[in-house]
């Protein structure tokens, strides 16, 4: 045999020149964590020993760290689940309440019996789950022991009720809780993300009463729960959104979101170390839900940081696209577009996301909009919808492209008209007019004009007013996808005729009259019935309804359109933004008001630009 040098080793040459404790590899960023024997899980462990040289730490095991696994407990006493003197004393009946106990503590796995701080004894051995791995929710979604022999006879809102209550974090690494306390609180946040904040991320997933087939195997708000399980920075994520949806309500307090939200951003920095980890399942998710947060938590005057995990998400698509060529998650993107959409509109965007999704045709088709999702990864379609949803999927994405390059277009036309008032400013032999060139005219409207034709052939050619004549007879899923085309659509020629641009109603008049008060009341119509059912998790409605108090010219319509959204605000958002939708509204209304009496027309009356008075940022409308 030949023989091993060990010169040099940094773990086994005592001449090389290692690093010690208190020199952290500069590489790494320098080491933020607690001492080795305070870290509870396998994940900070790494974390921290790749901060310092080979041999710095060291974790050990021995039989009694294996007793609790399953395969050992036919000849090991369950309740043998730490190293401390005596456990095995305690009887059968108070194994369980310890088990209960140790899932709202940290364990003791980072205790040593040498003395030594850099040596762990493990006195649990968990079988860890690599971060983000392939197909992992796929493997560990919950399932109803009864699926087998129920899912051909019963709804899905049957087995939904049937699958058996559980401990809603005992999936989660327990060393993300530090105390009953805190056990009890992430419990909460944890149902209340579930019940409000995933409905307002799905929004069409009302139940449907059809045999469930794939759906127990479908991702729903588990896409969350699954990689969080394993990837802390996302677990922290779903709490801080939730803690702020719930101090929104007056049923928390914002300290405690600010507090999840300041505990992602480090262990997100130390996660991403190369290309694979930024384009994982994790990191995608977190950003995404970082976003909302932001969204939801944006104050007038305040940052945009909503805008930097935008950018954040958009590199994160491209990415995954290059790598994977199809995406796990496409209603993901799909719901980003329609947060960018709305920034778009409101003038806070630029739409620089949507733009490039579409310019490099990355928008999900129609069969990867609707949760759920199949095994095959399309939307789940019951037997009652077959004859009808996927053509209102169509219609519906039909519409938000034309929607996103109206957008697109205004953001062009809002900046010409930006640079033309600066320019007049700056003019100092202005007479106070500025007159855009021919040409320039002649090009904004024929542009324009293309989009409102496109809208219009595709309302004609779809039959859309038959079906929404016959929108409350449809299955509850198609009526709601429904509900959301015709309102956007609706939406879309308003905004096309009064906000294009500033003084763009003054230049044209406001628009045609009767086509406006059509669309107002067809908006008002899907609105009210939305609101009258309960459903204000249907939150795709809020701008609409807002389009239609701009431009309605009742006085009437106006009040009901304030309402609706008062109506709306005062039912569990998630965010401030239905609020500062309404703010801005009464606004407008009560201008628009002053100007009728002392003018006789109120067309100079700008939303934006009392938006921009206000300070206020309306990034979604309905958050």
């Amino acid at each position: 045999m030949q023989a091993v040098s060990t010169a040099g080793n940094a773990v086994w040459d005592p001449t090389s020149p290692s690093l010690t404790a208190s020199s952290p590899n500069s590489s790494i960023g320098g080491d933020t964590l607690p001492p080795f024997a305070c870290l509870t899980s396998d994940l900070e462990r790494e974390m921290k020993a790749e901060a310092y040289s080979p041999g710095t730490y060291h974790v050990i095991v021995n039989p009694e760290s294996f007793s609790s696994l399953p395969e050992y407990s036919d000849t090991t006493d369950n309740t043998s689940m730490s190293s401390s003197p005596g456990s095995g004393k305690d009887d059968t009946t108070n194994a369980g309440n310890r088990k209960r106990g140790r899932k709202h503590n940290r364990d003791n796995s980072s205790l040593t019996e040498t003395g030594d701080p850099n040596v762990v004894i493990l006195s649990k051995f968990e079988d860890s789950i690599p971060i983000s791995s392939p197909g992992h929710w796929r493997t560990n979604m919950r399932q109803s022991p009864s699926r087998s022999s129920t899912s051909g006879s019963k709804s899905s809102a049957e087995l939904v009720d049937e699958v058996p209550v559980q401990d809603p974090v005992e999936s989660f690494d327990q060393s993300y809780i530090d105390t009953t306390e805190q056990y009890v609180e992430d419990t909460r946040l944890l149902l209340h993300f579930r019940r409000v904040v995933w409905s307002h991320l799905v929004q069409t997933a009302s139940r449907c009463e059809s045999p469930v087939y794939d759906v127990c195997n479908a991702p729903g708000s588990d896409i969350f729960e699954q990689e969080a399980a394993t990837f802390r920075p996302l677990f922290h994520a779903m709490m801080a959104v939730s803690a702020l949806s719930l101090s929104h309500q007056g049923k928390g307090q914002s300290i405690a979101a600010l507090q999840h939200y300041q505990q992602t951003l480090p262990f997100l920095q130390t996660s991403m170390r190369s290309h694979q980890d930024l384009s994982s399942d994790g990191v995608f998710l977190t950003h995404f839900l970082l976003l909302i947060y932001e969204i939801a938590a944006a104050e007038p005057g305040g940052s945009n940081l909503w805008s930097h995990h935008l950018e954040r998400l958009l590199r994160i698509i491209l990415m995954r696209n290059e790598i994977f060529k199809t995406e796990k998650f496409p209603f993901i993107i799909w719901w980003v577009c329609s947060i960018d959409l709305y920034a778009l509109f409101s003038g806070t965007g630029t739409g620089e996301f949507i733009a490039t999704v579409l310019k490099n045709d990355m928008i999900p088709s129609p069969g990867y909009h609707l949760y759920p999702l199949g095994q095959d990864g399309t939307s789940v379609i019951y037997p009652e919808e077959m004859d009808i949803l996927p053509t209102i999927l169509q219609l519906n994405h039909d519409i938000f492209v034309l929607a996103a390059r109206l957008g697109l277009l205004a953001s062009e036309f809002r900046t010409q008209s930006a640079y033309a008032n600066g320019a007049l400013i700056n003019n100092a032999n202005s007479n106070g007019s500025h007159v855009f060139p021919p040409q320039i005219l002649a090009d904004r409207e024929k542009r324009l004009f293309e989009i409102q034709q496109a809208l219009r052939h595709l309302w004609e050619t779809s039959n859309l007013a038959i079906l929404e004549q016959q929108m409350d007879l449809l299955p509850s899923r198609s009526k709601e996808m429904l509900q959301h085309a015709t309102t956007l659509f609706h939406a879309s020629l308003i905004y096309s005729y009064t906000s294009m641009w500033s003084s763009q109603s003054i230049e044209t008049g406001g628009g045609p009259a009767l086509e406006i008060s059509q669309r107002t009341t067809a908006i008002l119509h899907v609105a009210s019935s939305i609101v009258h059912a309960g459903r204000f998790d249907l939150r795709f409605i809020v701008f609409p309804l807002f389009m239609a108090g701009v431009a309605s010219s009742s006085s009437s319509q106006k009040m009901l359109a304030l309402d609706l959204l008062s109506g709306i605000e005062g039912n569990e958002s998630v965010g401030r933004n239905v609020t500062t939708t309404r703010h801005v509204l009464q606004i407008v209304f009560q201008r628009q008001t002053e100007g009728y009496m002392r003018k006789g027309h109120a067309l100079d009356v700008d939303w934006m630009e009392i938006m921009i008075e206000q300070g206020l940022q309306m990034v979604n409308f309905g958050l």
